[in-house]
């Protein structure tokens, strides 16, 4: 019943989801808001992280060079800044899903603006403890997943499991994130050759980079991360 609810906020919008006072446009947002979003610019094809305007498009930060992760590439709309810096944290602490309804229309129209490589075999969220998800009452990357798959077509697969609850990576320094997830998840069936994993926020890519790991151990061959927001560099 929860998820029908939310469901229903996602695809209801009658003024500008953020200013509350323009009429919205195919985004749910007014194009005053939409031009004021704090946009990505020149990130690192590979993890996505805000790269010096110095550098060219296109290119790679210095870590994926030396340590390449184990998914292929990161598509991020924003920098972690305001006001999606306020919203991604209402949305999982406050309960406030409707923000994802014109979040995902944003986040599609930008994967078919930037994605130039063949679109993946399946969608999969990045997948939250049962308990976990049971307390807060939903899945964020499950909901946004879920909204991408409507609008760009694409099937959604739900093999992947989180089997072991953990601390949020949140609260955890770097070195304690990357011990935090071990034999965390599992797959439940043979995976897609080509996958996207879909999540909200992207900080230190420890996350992505270990799902990837179990997928491709379980016989996927590419993994590619979808978020809406990436973080500045946290090493």
């Amino acid at each position: 019943m929860l998820y029908k609810k939310i469901h229903n906020c996602l695809i209801s919008a009658q003024k500008c989801a953020l200013c509350d006072a323009s009429a919205p446009d195919a985004h749910g947002i007014c194009s005053s808001c939409h031009a004021d979003l704090p946009w990505l610019l020149n990130p690192c094809r590979c993890c996505a992280l805000p790269l010096p305007r110095t550098l060219a498009p296109g290119g790679l930060c210095a870590h994926c060079v030396q340590t390449p992760p184990a998914f292929e590439r990161t598509l991020a709309a924003f920098n972690y800044d305001f006001p999606i810096s306020q919203l991604l944290p209402n949305i999982k602490y406050q309960r406030q899903p409707a923000h994802l309804g014109w979040l995902a229309r944003v986040l599609a129209a930008y994967l078919q603006q930037h994605y130039e490589d063949d679109w993946p075999d399946a969608l999969m969220a990045v997948p939250m403890h049962p308990f976990s998800e049971l307390k807060r009452g939903f899945n964020q990357a499950q909901l946004l997943a879920a909204r991408l798959s409507q609008q760009l077509q694409l099937p959604l697969n739900d093999s992947l499991r989180k089997t072991r609850r953990t601390p949020h990576q949140a609260e955890l320094g770097l070195n304690a994130r990357r011990g935090n997830l071990h034999h965390a998840f599992a797959v439940t069936e043979q995976p897609p050759r080509h996958l996207a994993l879909i999540d909200d926020i992207m900080t230190t890519g420890t996350t992505v980079n270990t799902l990837a790991q179990v997928l491709k151990s379980a016989g996927a061959e590419r993994v590619d991360i979808w978020v809406l927001a990436r973080t500045p560099e946290m090493r």
